[in-house]
């Protein structure tokens, strides 16, 4: 298998376009022909991370925070990045980032967040917006089938729940071919009218050029009509955040407790909330983006990280708002993200290992 290969496949479970529009994630350090043996999974990509995928023969690192974030101006062992950026290099050591795009998919970041708090029936707390675009063709009638069966087969015509969605009506088409056009109906330099279906569909932004593509192949016409529109609908199924309800109501206190426990953190930074706890609000890493969305949806709790004093100023009384740690909300992930690559190389008769790294340390100490 190779590293596009390995990038195509990562696309299917978490797509690099539902990813913040300034993250930088997929493949940074590497050449996409190389092979792929063994991948090592880790937050954070160190020193030791890379010695330790030297040791188990990874040529691949996947790390949720991505190495090169901001513009290098130079690549030189004077930086931490430069360092860690030639090293890899010298070692021939790929390095693909999988950050926000992770953090949206509902069995990533937040979804084993939710699952380490024992919440139940959890959903997407901040859905995804302009991810939805609507596709729109017209079709000689008896044809209408064929094509949208083509666009079924893209991914096109999806909801949260279901699929094949199409909306179709009726109507008269009319056109006239130029000197050397071949069309499907009629003859060139004549007027033509035709009954026509408009289909339209919904798809996923980062779906639609295959999908235009299936179309315009299934197309009978020589020039097909259509458009693509932007939605402004949320996607439910990929966004930031997750709320859920606990399987009972809790004292804050006794959720606190919960929380350390099922994080294994020495310490919580908090600011009290008013009455017990039922439906709680997670968000691995800086989440204090989704707290409107927390309070909106009636969250009693928000479990996220990297909070300021004056957050948790704004917020006191009307919200246990809970800062369990950026790499505490986050490293949850590892097993999940490991296991669900396994599975998806697994039917690609991959047979290398994919392995969690076991040297990438919370780089935050505390003192209590």
């Amino acid at each position: 298998m190779t590293i596009q290969e390995f990038s195509d496949i990562f696309e299917t479970l978490a797509p690099s376009s539902i990813a913040w529009k300034n993250d930088n994630v997929g493949l940074q350090i590497g050449r996409p022909e190389a092979a792929v043996r063994n991948i090592l999974v880790t937050l954070d990509v160190t020193a030791e991370c890379i010695l330790e995928a030297k040791r188990i023969g990874a040529s691949l690192i996947v790390a949720h925070h991505p190495l090169l974030f901001h513009p290098q101006r130079s690549i030189t062992d004077r930086t931490r990045v430069g360092s860690l950026s030639l090293a890899l290099a010298e070692e021939r050591i790929a390095l693909f980032a999988a950050h926000t795009n992770l953090d949206s998919v509902p069995w990533g970041v937040n979804g084993a967040l939710s699952m380490a708090l024992g919440l139940q029936t959890p959903s997407i707390l901040s859905p995804l917006s302009g991810s939805l675009e609507k596709i729109v063709v017209y079709v000689p009638a008896d044809h209408a089938d064929s094509v949208a069966e083509a666009m079924y087969a893209e991914g096109a015509g999806m909801f949260a729940r279901y699929d094949r969605c199409s909306f179709r009506s009726a109507g008269m088409g009319t056109f006239r071919g130029k000197n050397g056009a071949k069309p499907f109906i009629g003859t060139p330099g004549s007027d033509e009218r035709v009954e026509e279906t408009r289909i339209e569909m919904m798809c996923e932004t980062w779906r639609t050029p295959s999908v235009v593509r299936g179309m315009l192949a299934a197309h009978p016409y020589e020039e097909a009509a259509y458009d693509v529109v932007p939605l402004a609908n949320a996607h439910g199924e990929y966004g930031l955040g997750m709320i859920g309800t606990l399987p009972k109501p809790m004292s804050a206190k006794a959720f606190l407790a919960r929380v350390k426990r099922a994080l294994k953190t020495p310490a919580l930074r908090y600011t009290p909330g008013d009455g017990p706890v039922r439906t709680v609000a997670v968000c691995g890493g800086s989440g204090e983006s989704v707290i409107g969305d927390a309070l909106r949806r009636g969250a009693d709790a928000l479990v996220t990280a990297d909070l300021k004093y004056h957050t948790f100023q704004e917020h006191q009384g009307r919200l246990l708002l809970v800062d369990a740690g950026h790499y505490e909300t986050e490293r949850l992930v590892l097993p999940v993200l490991a296991g669900a690559l396994r599975e998806a190389l697994r039917q690609r008769s991959y047979r290398g290992s994919v392995i969690v790294t076991r040297t990438s340390p919370n780089p935050v100490f505390y003192h209590t």
